[in-house]
């Protein structure tokens, strides 16, 4: 049993397709590659540039009105640079999402020291593996809405935002939505506060000869409009009998990396979380191990059907939006999961302070994983 693989060179159509036969096949083709784009009226009617977030170059802004639709990392990033290249720059966004500061506490503390520590995880909905689970993670609830609050307000005040107008910060506060967010580019708010961005918190709903027509029925004036919307996470060069979505187009992957029913295929990049190169090499690492029949436990077909339900109930409501793929800032119970599985110790540290207080979302504390690995 294995896989046949179909390939030819790329951009050429014409080219023989060659077919090779493999025991196993991993995917690692990327989850930013497929642009996803919304269906809007009146696309004729516009005469300017449209582009996904993708294709922006350099000089793409230059002394032209540029409208950024999107409400992400992407969405800030393109638009704060607009602002000091562009004739105009304007952001439109359903919603505001949550940015995170480069550093916290009036710029003293690196926000992994925040977000990336066992403490700042088990202040986070508890995760759905009850074997992650520690002692930590049972923080009273009450304490956790306390710290969030602080949390909350640093954020307002190290990202500039509790200087903007109310509609131009999150309806709610932390965690809520943490899964969406990016690091705050830096000048993005003193760009809105001069005036450099144009912000409007609406959906769009069809191109005009000018540009857009938001649900609010104002028109936002445009020589490019750039969509950060994101990607879809699809596989088109997959044969149809492999079945990695469910209705809703959420990614039905066992532990995010293997598809229930399709032996010796697993896909890589596709668990992410905010550290997200320690993640696929947590990933890779996780992968081989299950290749080689050496995981402490593997669950049949029905098993892993029944984990993935549950995985997606707990996202659907912790995660909203996440599409089955995203763990957002569970990093560290995201690399516990996978340790304990491969049956080696998710204790990464010499010493409890470090353990619980010191980043552990970092891929130096995971140093070594081959040699333990291969010792199994």
């Amino acid at each position: 049993s294995g896989w046949s693989v179909d390939s030819r060179p790329a951009g050429d159509e014409a080219a023989d397709v060659h077919r090779e036969t493999f025991d196993y096949v991993v995917v690692a083709s990327g989850a930013h590659h497929h642009a996803q784009l919304p269906e809007l009226g009146g696309r004729e009617s516009f005469r300017g540039t449209v582009l996904h977030s993708n294709e922006v170059r350099a000089g793409t802004f230059a002394g032209r009105r540029v409208v950024v639709v999107g409400g992400g990392k992407s969405a800030l990033d393109l638009v704060t640079r607009a602002a000091h290249e562009a004739a105009s720059a304007t952001l439109v966004q359903r919603k505001v999402n949550w940015m995170i500061p480069e550093r916290f506490l009036l710029g003293l503390v690196g926000y992994k020291w925040i977000l990336f520590t066992r403490f700042g995880e088990a202040l986070l909905p508890r995760y759905h593996d009850p074997a992650c689970v520690r002692p930590i993670d049972r923080i009273d609830e009450r304490v956790k809405r306390a710290l969030w609050w602080l949390i909350t307000r640093n954020v307002l005040i190290s990202t500039g935002l509790y200087r903007l107008p109310r509609q131009l910060r999150p309806a709610h506060g932390l965690p809520f939505h943490l899964a969406h967010a990016g690091v705050m580019p830096r000048g993005y708010a003193r760009a809105v506060r001069r005036g450099l961005i144009a912000p409007k918190v609406s959906a769009v709903e069809a191109y005009t000869d000018k540009g857009l027509r938001l649900a609010t029925g104002e028109e936002v004036a445009a020589d490019v409009i750039v969509f950060a919307t994101g990607h879809h996470k699809i596989f088109p060069f997959l044969d149809s009998s492999v079945r990695v979505h469910d209705d809703d187009g959420r990614l039905r992957l066992y532990r995010g990396i293997v598809a229930p029913g399709a032996d010796r295929l697993g896909f890589v990049g596709f668990r992410q979380v905010f550290n997200n190169i320690m993640g696929v090499e947590l990933t890779a690492h996780w992968l081989t191990s299950h290749f080689r029949a050496t995981l402490r436990t593997t669950p049949g077909e029905q098993g892993m059907r029944e984990a993935i339900d549950s995985r997606l109930a707990w996202q659907e409501q912790v995660l909203p939006g996440s599409g089955g793929y995203d763990f957002g800032p569970y990093d560290i119970h995201c690399a516990d999961e996978l340790l304990h599985d491969m049956g080696l110790p998710s204790r990464r540290a010499g010493n409890l302070l470090a353990e619980y207080l010191l980043p552990g979302g970092v891929a130096h504390r995971y140093a070594g994983l081959t040699r333990s690995s291969s010792a199994k």
